[in-house]
């Protein structure tokens, strides 16, 4: 540089080639402050995305992926499986502990209401003071039906507004019923006519108001147990199907493995396989077994159970018309054929009670004891309503009523219709609680069947899982 040069001043050629500094140097900056804000917090994970994804196209990735896959598939379907069935298994309790409960205490409500109503009117051809006897009977059939209707309604749950409506209903009606009955007994001691229009009154509330709905209740109640019964025990075909989902992708990965590595077998893999073949079969054949209590066993043993109750009512207030029919006076020649189809309802009851393959007579020798004394009382009670019926027919008041309220019956003497109904409501509560029996047999059979199912699916899941990372874990190595 030339001594009288200022060094200040800038020379043509940097004059000229100012113009690059402005073009390089934007007046304004080329992204927004929002865009350089997201641009430097979605680079981070787009870069650990980008290194993800370009370590799963390789081989040590694709293994990796296909394990964490099974993983999530294994783990899954065990997971639903065993937690259906826990739900399943907690649902039978609740139907063993709380529903059938509810039904056969509405069942008792049923039959004690109906007893009651044949005790009282049986108590009032006795004439005068009823024996101590009748009374008791009369009393505790009326503590009974107390006692079942509240605990029908404990035993109801919010969506049972129908049942709780009638057990209501039935508890407002029943201090009606039994101040009748105490108006007709009062009536009865001081020999006033107009007891019989109490009883009968009284009878005529008990059959027209509080049986039906405890009859309904009665069906309200067995249709939910049958309900919860058939649906607890369906096949769990989505937990299956996810269970089998899972199988078919670890037999598709082994199958993918060995035409990787070109070894045929995998330990790990075939013994994941295994564990899940026998979770697989632990919950199918406790399907079955479930599923068998229900459609075959509980049913069989639901149809006489359901069969022997309505023909005891029909039985107890056939019993109450034949009680009545002589209280009022009254010709009970129109009753005969009502008896007769009652007669024949019983006989079917029993016929199906001893060809029931669930409860099984044949293999159980001391339940035909209660068969056969059904079957001599329901033909000792044609033979005594025939008798009875000839009675009222011409007139033989106190023959028709030694009948209807005689229980003792020595040997040799025709036999009465009070001893026969006792002996045959006696068999058939008998044969009622047995079929009842047998029904909450076989649901304890499905409880057990699920009992460790929940457990031990989860247990092999696990264990499937640990099975497939020790199984590729060799192969990994080979990479790494």
């Amino acid at each position: 540089m030339r001594g009288d040069e200022d060094p200040g001043r800038e020379t043509t050629a940097e004059l000229d080639d100012r113009w690059l500094d402005d073009a390089l140097t934007p007046t304004t900056p080329v992204y927004g402050r929002t865009t350089r804000l997201l641009l430097g917090t979605l680079a981070p994970p787009a870069r650990a995305i980008r290194r993800i994804l370009s370590f799963a196209l390789t081989t040590p990735g694709k293994l990796f992926s296909v394990t964490v896959l099974l993983t999530l598939a294994i783990g899954a379907a065990g997971f639903s499986l065993s937690q259906s069935s826990a739900d399943r298994k907690a649902d039978l309790d609740v139907l063993l502990s709380t529903t059938e409960p509810m039904s056969n205490a509405s069942h008792n409500l049923y039959t004690s209401l109906s007893l009651a109503d044949t005790v009282a009117s049986t108590g009032f051809v006795q004439g005068g003071v009823e024996s101590r006897q009748t009374r008791e009977k009369y009393t505790k059939a009326m503590d009974t039906a107390a006692v079942a209707n509240s605990e029908a309604l404990l035993g109801s749950s919010r969506e049972d507004e129908r049942i709780r409506e009638l057990t209501i209903e039935i508890s407002r009606k029943l201090p009606t019923y039994t101040g009748l009955v105490e108006s007709a007994r009062t009536n009865n001691r001081q020999g006033h006519a107009v007891a019989a229009a109490y009883m009968s009154n009284a009878s005529m509330t008990m059959r027209t108001d509080i049986l039906p709905a405890a009859a309904e209740l009665f069906g309200l109640t067995g249709a939910k147990v049958a309900y919860q019964q058939d649906r607890l025990t369906d096949p769990q075909w989505v937990p299956l199907s996810g269970l089998l989902a899972a199988l078919a992708l670890l037999l598709g990965a082994q199958w993918w493995l060995w035409r990787l590595t070109r070894r045929k077998l995998n330990r790990g893999f075939v013994t994941a396989t295994c564990l899940l073949l026998v979770a697989l079969s632990w919950v199918g054949l406790s399907n079955v077994v479930a599923w068998v209590s229900s459609s075959r066993g509980f049913d069989s043993a639901a149809q006489p159970w359901d069969m022997l109750t309505n023909s005891r009512i029909e039985a107890q207030q056939a019993r109450t018309s034949e009680t009545l029919a002589l209280v009022n006076r009254e010709s009970a020649n129109q009753s005969a054929d009502s008896f007769s189809e009652v007669s024949e309802n019983v006989r079917a009851a029993l016929e199906a009670y001893e060809s029931s393959s669930a409860i099984d007579v044949a293999a159980h020798p001391e339940k035909q004891v209660p068969i056969t004394k059904a079957h001599h009382a329901i033909d000792d009670w044609d033979t005594a309503h025939q008798n009875f019926l000839a009675a009222l027919e011409r007139g033989d008041y106190k023959e028709a009523t030694r009948i209807t309220s005689t229980t003792a019956q020595p040997p040799g003497t025709d036999p009465t219709a009070a001893a026969s109904f006792a002996k045959l409501d006696s068999a058939m509560a008998d044969l009622i609680g047995d079929s009842r029996t047998t029904m909450r047999d076989f649901i304890g059979r499905g409880i057990q069947a699920m009992s460790l199912v929940s457990v031990a699916v989860m247990v092999l899941s696990v264990l499937a899982i640990l099975a497939v990372w020790l199984g590729i874990r060799p192969r990994l190595q080979e990479y790494l």
